[in-house]
């Protein structure tokens, strides 16, 4: 079985602490285009919020997946919320909320899940309970791998983007370059979607697997959406890499593991990807795109 098979159970509980939490930073956060600020940032420990503000007062909350906590921390001090196996989504969502008001912040959130099967409000939610702290370092290190992945070949791109974050809805990390060209989505009653999608843009992005992808995922997505086609895959791309017509989208399977000179390849899957994209999606003036930064090397 693969990961995904194995710690199903895990992994969506611990998605929906993350939408806790996310649903929080969607509340509190300056809104920005194609949801860019509902992002939670990847840290060393988890992922967290990164700063935010309450009827003036600025707090974080990190979910610290080395030490099996969620943290609520304000400039008054910092309360935390243990993640433990059978502690349910229902006591995760009470004590996250109740630590937040013993620093002074009385935050409201929309509590139904987003863009997941299960749709029981976190409230209420009483059947996902399962944590398991292997489980977790595991999906931690996947996030980090993907995230560095993908800033290694976005962060010199020279084009607007948004850098890579974990977008907590679909528990996947991803990060996408814009093109200035207005793309409205079709359909306006789609909350989520109207949002997402309303310029030119070119997704890249990463997950843990499914019923259907066996290993952790790398896929980019262009928009608008690529119908009644197939994108090229040619030399450019490295060997694995192909275009599924039903999702719209290149992918790329992690069927070696967390090699890092397999980033090389994905970096090389994301250009080939991103190159093939905007000529189908017709993007004029990017030929600047790769060009050089003129900075010395860091200590990268």
């Amino acid at each position: 079985m693969s990961f995904y098979q194995e710690n199903m159970k895990e992994i969506t509980t611990l998605q929906l602490v993350s939408q806790i939490i996310g649903k929080i930073k969607l509340e509190y956060a300056h809104q920005q285009p194609q949801w860019a600020h509902v992002v939670l940032d990847i840290t060393p420990r988890g992922f967290t919020t990164g700063l935010l503000k309450q009827n003036g007062e600025a707090f974080i909350i990190e979910a610290d997946l080395v030490h099996n906590r969620v943290i609520v921390e304000t400039v008054s001090g910092d309360e935390t919320v243990a993640l433990e196996d059978g502690k349910t989504v229902r006591t995760y969502y009470e004590e996250i909320m109740d630590a937040a008001r013993r620093l002074g912040l009385y935050l409201s959130i929309f509590t139904t899940p987003q863009e997941m099967k299960t749709t029981t409000p976190f409230e209420l939610d009483e059947d996902h309970h399962h944590y398991n702290p292997d489980v977790s370092r595991e999906i931690l290190a996947w996030f980090q791998y993907a995230s560095d992945a993908e800033a290694m070949f976005l962060a010199p791109l020279r084009i607007r983007k948004a850098m890579p974050g974990l977008f907590w809805g679909t528990f996947d990390v991803s990060c996408f370059a814009v093109y200035d060209q207005f793309e409205p989505f079709p359909d306006d009653t789609k909350v989520i979607e109207r949002a997402a999608f309303d310029e030119h843009m070119i997704e890249f992005g990463f997950w843990l697997g499914d019923d259907t992808f066996k290993d952790p995922t790398f896929f980019v997505l262009p928009y608008p959406f690529v119908s009644d086609t197939v994108l090229e895959v040619d030399d450019s791309f490295p060997e694995g890499s192909y275009f599924k017509a039903e999702m719209a989208e290149y992918l790329y399977e992690m069927k070696n593991g967390r090699d890092e000179q397999e980033k090389e390849k994905i970096a090389q899957f994301f250009r080939a990807s991103f190159v093939k994209s905007r000529q189908h999606l017709g993007w004029d003036n990017q030929q600047h795109c790769f060009n050089s930064l003129k900075m010395n090397e860091n200590q990268r």
